[in-house]
């Protein structure tokens, strides 16, 4: 495990990402191996997320299979990823949001955590997002800030709600129901 020191903006411990392949059965298998759900529900959840074109926990989500907090602890565990919380996002200071040029944060939805720098050229900064497999979204978010990008797993709605807060949402920022 690699712990983040010397930085600005929240402790957080970040393992790094492992690629996988079709990971929707992976993670509906780590869902019935913990008891959350049955094999039927990850079929009506895969269902879901085939007709209407979502990722698998958003399915899960809005069929009312599990809560937010149960997506968001096993896709961490699944995707071997720290998660933040709302509570986390509200200590975020503004001066941290400015690494990230504002309509890239409002545009990507998401929230930067940490700026650590060491004696490589670039810094590595920590970013909340509730997309952490979209490399494009990765590499736009290294290219604005010249920093190489952690990944930090976060719920779409408390993204939102923090961006929001610091007068960065749109009009597509308003939650809804939770989402990651």
């Amino acid at each position: 495990m690699e712990r983040p020191r010397g930085g600005v903006g929240l402790g957080v411990d970040v393992v790094e990402r492992k690629r996988c392949g079709v990971w929707e059965m992976r993670l509906g298998e780590l869902w019935v191996a913990s008891g959350l759900l049955s094999s039927a529900q990850v079929d009506q959840a895969l269902a879901y997320h085939r007709r209407h074109g979502c990722r698998l926990g958003e399915a899960a989500l809005a069929l009312g299979l599990l809560t937010p907090e149960q997506t968001l602890t096993t896709l961490s565990q699944h995707l071997q990823l720290p998660f933040v919380r709302r509570e986390g996002l509200e200590r975020v200071p503004r001066a941290l949001l400015r690494c990230v040029p504002e309509g890239v944060l409002s545009r990507l939805r998401v929230c930067p955590l940490r700026i650590q720098w060491g004696e490589e050229a670039r810094g590595l900064v920590y970013v909340a997002t509730s997309e952490p497999d979209n490399l494009g979204l990765l590499e736009e978010l290294e290219a604005a800030t010249g920093c190489t990008v952690k990944p930090v797993l976060a719920l779409a709605d408390d993204l939102a709600w923090v961006l929001a807060q610091h007068g960065l949402g749109d009009e597509r920022s308003a939650p809804a129901s939770a989402t990651l």
